[in-house]
């Protein structure tokens, strides 16, 4: 339990609220006896089963930068798994032409600007989710122990991060 006493504080749980709720919402459908099925929540995939061939469903991570040639830079496979993207294409507003994003970096508390996006699949919602807000903020190195903390702490399977720079070019890491 916690509480807010400044009247113009407020929480948003979304940093990790669409996962989460991807991961809930697969369970009842599972529990309702779905067996392959693909629940989106924009940024937030949830992937279960498989398609009625037999594949992996496979999306494509979108590019960040709207006027780019290339729409999908990066695509990846899931199968029983989730995917969170995040960036700051698009929560963001523009003062005297400079962009603001919501991702902000704990040591200059402007908003991060190392990469376009991350996305980080794995087979939880809500650590997929709030993976990619970490990832998105700290280094490659920092990111790499981050992520094997959580695949050792959450006792997950493979995790895989697409990282997405400034130029619109992918990097795909797993763990």
């Amino acid at each position: 339990t916690a509480e807010i006493t400044d009247a113009r504080a407020s929480v948003d749980v979304g940093a990790i609220a669409k996962g989460y709720a991807c991961g809930k919402a697969a369970e009842v459908l599972r529990a309702a006896g779905a067996r392959s099925f693909v629940i989106d929540l924009g940024g937030n995939l949830g992937a279960i089963g498989k398609k009625p061939d037999g594949k992996p469903w496979r999306t494509g991570i979108r590019n960040p930068d709207p006027v780019s040639s290339i729409a999908y830079p990066a695509f990846t496979e899931l199968a029983d798994g989730f995917l969170s993207t995040s960036g700051g294409y698009e929560r963001f507003y523009i003062v005297d032409g400079v962009r603001y994003h919501h991702l902000i970096d704990p040591q200059t508390l402007l908003p991060a600007d190392r990469y376009a996006s991350v996305s980080v699949g794995c087979t939880d919602g809500g650590v997929a989710d709030a993976l990619s807000t970490a990832l998105f903020l700290l280094s490659r190195e920092d990111g790499r122990a981050a992520a094997l903390r959580a695949k050792e702490s959450f006792g997950l399977g493979e995790i895989t991060v697409i990282y997405i720079d400034a130029n619109g070019a992918a990097e795909t890491l797993v763990f």
